[in-house]
């Protein structure tokens, strides 16, 4: 649960129709709850409480693959692989679950170190509710367009049943993940250009862009 400080910010932010921004490191499970303490006021504040359970998955995969993003270039910095490289990005990938899972507090300690951050952004204009996850590390071209490639599939589907097989991707493991949250999301008659993953100047943004005019 959020405290008063906490309740004040959320009301601070709309009152000044000002981004409430979070910052974290590692997303853990203290971090987490805090983030979705947060995003149940904002929600509750702007009259749609009945959004959040979606919205808390999506901002999860969002600050989950932004941390992800973070981690895989302290990896390839570490193995003096070059991951622009596509011989070296895909050996590369091989083994970064695996060695992730074996060595967590390291990254987890050079994530801060680094300050290699995860900024979660909630903004809301009238009709709008905007989420955004910003991590200071930019997409890679091949990067950008396997994500754009996942995200425009994942519009064309109306189940997971019919896009499991297709969307599942074992070396990046973010194909189901965008699925998911995009059909999630039609499912609430949410459509068109209302999730984007782009590059602006050193930050990877991840965003979610909901109007509120629909019947949720």
């Amino acid at each position: 649960m959020t405290d008063d400080t906490s309740h004040k910010k959320v009301l601070r932010a709309l009152t000044e129709g000002k981004p409430l921004t979070i910052k974290t490191y590692t997303f853990l499970p203290k971090a987490q709850q805090y983030i979705d303490a947060m995003l149940k006021v904002f929600l509750e504040e702007i009259g749609v409480p009945s959004i959040l359970e979606q919205v808390s998955y999506c901002l999860k995969e969002m600050v989950v693959n932004a941390k992800k993003a973070n981690t895989k270039r302290l990896y390839f910095q570490e193995k003096d692989w070059d991951p622009s490289d596509d011989e070296q990005y895909h050996e590369g990938m091989k083994d970064f679950k695996a060695d992730m899972l074996q060595n967590q507090v390291h990254y987890l300690k050079l994530l801060k170190e680094k300050d290699l951050y995860v900024k979660v952004e909630f903004l809301y204009r009238k009709d709008m509710v905007s989420v955004a996850v910003r991590n200071n590390v930019a997409l890679l071209p091949a990067e950008e367009e396997r994500i754009r490639d996942k995200i425009t599939k994942a519009m064309s589907y109306n189940t997971l049943e019919d896009a499991f097989s297709d969307m599942l991707d074992e070396s990046e493991g973010a194909g189901l993940g965008i699925l998911v949250l995009v059909l999630m999301l039609k499912k609430l008659g949410f459509d068109g250009e209302f999730f984007r993953v782009y590059t602006h100047e050193h930050e990877t943004v991840a965003r979610l862009i909901l109007p509120l005019s629909i019947d949720n």
